[in-house]
């Protein structure tokens, strides 16, 4: 357990942050899964240094995206933040791994890249692992290539010549994946947004200013006004991490 306090919406001196977010309440139904961002920004607001989010992290903020990985029934990341940031085959811990098992879900959770166009090499690390990645493509993408990648991948499409969220959370959902990890960047991020399907935002807010880099949303923006709640706040090693809810209308359906 990493040290960390919780600071909203009553002071606890001491959190496991495990417990904290596998025991977090998320409502989700067979057909509508329940989606969670997680991101990291500095101070004024960049989601990467260079190119690369892990200047601005770590290991406190590692273990809560960890956490949040372990309750996942896949993650959802876009083609160049998986090759900027080096994305390897998905692992969670033992004690993980059996809490998961004991759940239902499978051992560790799908893998899903998001890629317009498959610019991806099939010798990344990416593909190494024992469970096969999936590969969201759009209809742009070379026959060639879609045809390399499946060699090493689950390929599929979803969108004609951008990506389709809203494809991609149905077919996930058609296979029984319930909540889904979306982590980046920021033009995955708006498609998701502009989609109104982000239900849950969980983002660590780094003690480091970082000018003129890319916010966490960039590209088709959403619909301005999109309320959240504040549900909880944490904080540790001089970060805090945030947790919004979507408020939504019971009524209404993303």
């Amino acid at each position: 357990m990493v040290a960390m306090q919780q600071v909203w919406p009553r002071f606890i001196p001491a959190v496991d942050h495990l417990e904290v977010y596998e025991q977090a309440p998320r409502l989700h139904s067979s057909d509508r899964p329940w989606v969670m961002l997680c991101m990291i920004t500095s101070v004024d607001g960049s989601v990467s240094v260079e190119g690369r989010s892990a200047p601005l992290g770590g290991p406190v903020d590692w273990a809560v995206l960890t956490a949040l990985r372990g309750c996942a029934d896949a993650i959802v990341v876009g083609a160049g933040t998986a090759r900027s940031e080096d994305y390897g085959p998905p692992s969670v811990a033992p004690e993980v791994r059996e809490r998961r098992l004991a759940r239902g879900q499978e051992a560790v959770p799908l893998l899903a890249v998001v890629s317009a166009r498959g610019e991806l090499d099939p010798a990344a690390r990416l593909f190494g692992g024992p469970e096969r990645v999936r590969l969201y493509l759009t209809g742009t993408a070379p026959c060639g290539r879609r045809e390399t990648l499946a060699e090493v991948a689950d390929v599929r499409t979803a969108g004609d010549r951008t990506a389709d969220a809203a494809a991609i959370i149905a077919d996930l959902a058609a296979e029984g994946r319930s909540l889904i990890l979306l982590e980046g960047g920021p033009r995955l991020n708006a498609a998701f947004a502009a989609a109104d399907l982000i239900d849950e935002f969980c983002i660590t807010r780094s003690p480091l200013l970082a000018p003129g880099g890319p916010g966490m949303i960039e590209g088709a923006a959403p619909q301005a006004g999109h309320s959240l709640q504040l549900e909880r706040l944490l904080v540790a090693d001089g970060m805090t991490f945030a947790r919004y809810l979507r408020r939504r209308d019971p009524h209404e359906s993303a």
